[in-house]
């Protein structure tokens, strides 16, 4: 109709583009904000950012964020929840400190984000100095979400006591601070105490969802409780009225394969309703290598091929059971099949922060300018 959008029109579309995933209309938005002259707007410019963060594309986010004259605490929470989101969290650490540094209030939207960043980061420091602030304002300190984030953050960075305390000290609690806190004592290899507090869960009135199941499920998997495993297992659709997800049929297949009952995870896998996917599959295949099992880990290992046919932890699993039984044909076949897609093994590290700087450390890495005084220490505590 020959009317031109202004810098109404625009933001409500902008919102769609994110919400919809398309990047194409919203390019085209982008450009008519700066053919028409909008960029002062600082609505327009959050809308943009937003965009572009929700859509994946970070580089383009940055270069609004950037270029914007103007940045109030919801521009920075976009910036660092969507690089917290993408897995960048130094970079969203690093864009934290940029906002404190520039003045900037964090609020109770930004510090799940944050505390999120440094549990994937390992950064406990920084995570106590947010918690610091959290117990200086009233109004933070009774946030059930920051609250839970604080309990997932000190569990990621392994300090579980600190995740104890949070929980016990929160006013309030809802279902997604019982089942993170059960999912901590899971991944710390404390499954009763994960089971004990998930029966206290209920009786105070709050029944799982299939999330909270997934934890206890995982918990009882990561203690080797098959028999409690199996019991929440079956009682997921018979108890809850809850359909078996495939997240509870992966965490029962890896509980089922540490404790070797191999026969049992490949019939439950065969019994699935739906489609099973690589990550049920590559939880069996897991159970063969710990139990060298070849005849189920071929099973496994077939079907991963086809679902992840550039995935190398997987032909590299198979090697593993292939090479502990000593069948050096199934280790050659396996490594020429990795070397004619072009596959290489990805080395594994391991992370420690000191002073702010992260660390890294891989296995037979004589490089490190420091490993001589590490190797000394090392051998001084008679480690």
């Amino acid at each position: 109709m020959g009317l031109h959008p202004d810098h109404y029109t625009l933001p409500p579309v902008f919102k769609a583009c994110a919400a919809t995933g398309d990047f194409s209309l919203g390019l085209i938005l982008h450009t008519w904000v700066v053919r028409l002259g909008l960029e002062g707007y600082v609505v327009l410019g959050s809308y943009s950012l937003d965009f572009y963060v929700k859509c994946g594309h970070l580089k383009d986010a940055k270069q609004v964020f950037d270029a914007m004259s103007w940045r109030d605490y919801i521009v920075w929470n976009s910036m660092i929840s969507g690089f917290g989101r993408a897995g960048f969290y130094l970079e969203a650490l690093n864009i934290f400190r940029e906002m404190l540094e520039e003045g900037v209030e964090i609020d109770s939207m930004s510090i799940p984000s944050i505390l999120n960043a440094c549990g994937r980061e390992g950064d406990v420091m920084k995570g106590k100095e947010i918690h610091g602030r959290v117990v200086k304002s009233a109004l933070f300190d009774s946030d059930v979400a920051i609250g839970n984030s604080l309990i997932d953050m000190y569990s990621k960075c392994g300090c579980l006591c600190n995740s104890e305390r949070v929980f016990w000290k929160m006013k309030e609690w809802n279902l997604v601070t019982w089942t993170t806190m059960i999912s901590c004592y899971g991944v710390h290899g404390r499954g009763n105490e994960s089971l004990s507090l998930f029966d206290e869960m209920r009786d105070c009135g709050f029944e799982p969802n299939s999330v909270t199941l997934t934890a206890v499920l995982a918990s009882c998997s990561y203690s080797g409780l098959v028999n409690e495993g199996r019991q929440i297992f079956n009682s997921i659709g018979s108890v809850y009225a809850i359909e078996p997800s495939l997240e509870h049929y992966a965490c029962a297949v890896d509980l089922l394969g540490r404790m070797g009952c191999l026969e049992e995870a490949l019939g439950l896998i065969r019994d699935m309703k739906s489609v099973s996917t690589a990550s049920v599959w590559g939880a069996l295949l897991a159970g063969c290598m710990m139990h060298k099992n070849v005849e189920i880990g071929e099973i496994a290992a077939r079907h991963l091929f086809e679902l992840e046919p550039r995935n190398s932890s997987n032909y590299i699993a198979l090697s593993s059971i292939y090479d502990s039984l000593g069948m050096w044909s199934g280790v050659s076949r396996t490594r020429s099949l990795m070397r004619k897609l072009g596959l290489v093994k990805t080395p594994g590290c391991s992370l420690i922060t000191i002073r702010g700087e992260v660390h890294k450390f891989y296995q037979g890495d004589l490089k490190l300018h420091e490993i001589s005084r590490i190797l000394m220490k090392l051998i001084d505590d008679d480690y």
